[in-house]
This record gives C-alpha cells, structure tokens and sequence, in this order.
C-alpha cells in the first residue's frame, strides 16, 4: 500500500455500483481507519451474520433467501444464473411451490407482493443493474414537479416512498451509505427514496428528478429503449445541468463495459471514453472544469437524440 494515498470514497463507490464487492473488501482493507467496515463486510459476508428486520418470521426468511444471494453472487462470485437459481428454489421452497419451471419473476410479483402488502407493506422485485434484489418501503405520497429538461419543461408526478426495509443490492452492499435513490418504470411516475435526499439540493434537482424524466420522456418515446441508452442519456442530462458536482470523475469510478446487463456502467463506460475523446484525459480528474463537459455533455445528448429519432 502507498501510505500517500488516501481512501478515495469515490474509488469504493465505484466498486460496489459495479457489483465488485470482492475489490471493494480489498480495498477499504488498506486503510486502518476502514478497519470497523472491514469487519462488518468480514461478519456478514464471511461468516454469514445475516441481517434480521422489523417484520415477522415469514417476511424475514424471504428477506433471508436475497441476502443469501448477494452472498452467493458477489462475495462467492458464483456465475448469475447459479445464484438466481438458488434463489428460485429458496424463494419457492418458502413459497411450496413446486413447479420447477416457475420464475423467479412470476413468484415475486404474484405472491412476494401480495404476502408483503397483506401486512401493509410495498414490494417491488426484478432486477437492478441485472441482478435481484427486492424494494421493501412502508408509505408513499404523490406530489407534482415541473422538470426542465433539454428538449423542453414538461410536469411529472413524483410518488416519494419512505419507510425502507430493503432497498435492493447496492444499499445493502454498502451499508446504507449508497444505493438506488429513485427510478421510472415507464408508467409516466418518478419514484422517489425520500431519505436519500435534501429535496432543496442539486442532487434531488439533477440526479433524481431530471434523470428520471429523462427516462420517462425517453420510454414514451420508445418503450423498448435498451437499459444502457436509457442511462446513457439520463447521465448525460446529468452533466448538462449539474454546476455543483464533477459528475463525471463519479462516472469514471463506476464505468465498466464487462456486464451488458448492468446499464449504468455500461453507459458511464460510455460517456467517460466519449468526454475523454473529445476533451483530453485530464477532464478525468476530481478538480476539472464543469463547463468544459456541460458543453460536451450536451453535444453527445443532441446527437443521440437525432439518432434515436430514426
């Protein structure tokens, strides 16, 4: 380890965005004040202390059969459709179901749903960045916003969700400390983490609400628009309208084009050999000059509207 180098948040966020828990254990490793976290990654992934919640046995098994997941395909590295099928055959047994031809997403959104709201709670399965991991939040609450985006200002209805369980694998990677604050799913609504943001801030203003419409613009343009191109765009809008926040030395940290089914590496990859292409290495560092990739930003976002329009 070079003892002049410091812990580079930055660096471990992009670990676990990608889903490289295995580098990220590795890397807080170097750091004697990481040595808590440390720990905590060694408890739970290594020795399997798993995460118990405010729910009843029946719920917390359910809960129980992701976390063994996340085990399985990201500390053990077990290939994705190994892990998935473990998870199948746990989340049936619990289930008794035992078709062993029904899918994973047939049992969440037929029964996981239905078992979570008949005790008042919100379910939300499928896959982020490819992989499983359910959204568990207890309320939600619908308020409006008008959102200005490159091809116009346009209103949205914002569902805010609070109250979470689980909040799918990214969150439970890192602890609570990053993870999915919000997303479309091409119904025409935002939803929105509400305790992952000060709604006054650029990160609320940018990052959640322009990002996500720019999704919903763009599915009601094309709602079988591929997940990359999807994120591809809505960072780019990002860059466009974010003064406060070098977006893309975060971008840099999570870009990796190895997963075709995780959108938001692929489309960071993207973006960073683009915005390096166009303006030098140096845009890459942590202290370059915002309006420099606002301009390129936008220019990328025009051409890919021009082609998306064919």
């Amino acid at each position: 380890m070079n003892d002049n180098i410091g812990f580079d948040r930055a660096v471990y966020h992009g670990y676990i965005i990608k889903g490289e828990l295995r580098n990220a254990v590795e890397y807080i490793k170097q750091f004697p004040d990481k040595a808590e976290l440390y720990e905590r990654f060694v408890s739970l992934f290594e020795h399997e202390n798993y995460m118990s919640y405010d729910l009843d046995a029946e719920l917390n098994a359910v809960l129980l059969a992701y976390q063994q997941y996340y085990r399985d395909v990201f500390y053990l590295c077990l290939p994705k459709e190994t892990a998935e099928d473990k998870l199948r055959e746990r989340i049936a047994g619990l289930l008794n179901i035992e078709d062993a031809g029904t899918e994973l997403s047939d049992m969440e959104q037929d029964r996981l749903c239905n078992m979570f709201e008949g005790r008042g709670l919100h379910f939300l399965g499928g896959t982020t960045g490819g992989y499983y991991g359910p959204y568990v939040w207890r309320s939600t609450e619908t308020v409006s916003y008008d959102v200005e985006l490159p091809n116009g200002i346009q209103s949205y209805s914002v569902r805010v969700l609070d109250g979470f369980v689980m909040r799918s694998w990214i969150d439970y990677l890192s602890f609570g400390e990053i993870g999915t604050c919000g997303w479309s799913n091409g119904d025409g609504y935002i939803n929105c983490v509400s305790s992952a943001y000060d709604f006054e801030s650029e990160s609320f203003r940018v990052s959640l609400l322009k990002h996500e419409a720019q999704h919903a613009q763009d599915l009601e343009m094309n709602a079988d628009m591929p997940s990359e191109e999807l994120e591809y765009r809505a960072k780019l809008v990002e860059l466009i309208y974010s003064t406060e926040r070098n977006l893309l030395y975060s971008f840099a940290q999570e870009a990796d084009n190895s997963d075709a089914g995780n959108g938001h590496a692929m489309a960071a990859y993207r973006i960073v050999e683009e915005c390096v292409a166009a303006l030098g290495p140096e845009v890459l560092s942590a202290d370059a000059k915002t309006e420099r990739i606002q301009a390129a930003a936008r220019t990328l976002f025009e051409n890919s509207t021009k082609i998306q329009r064919f």
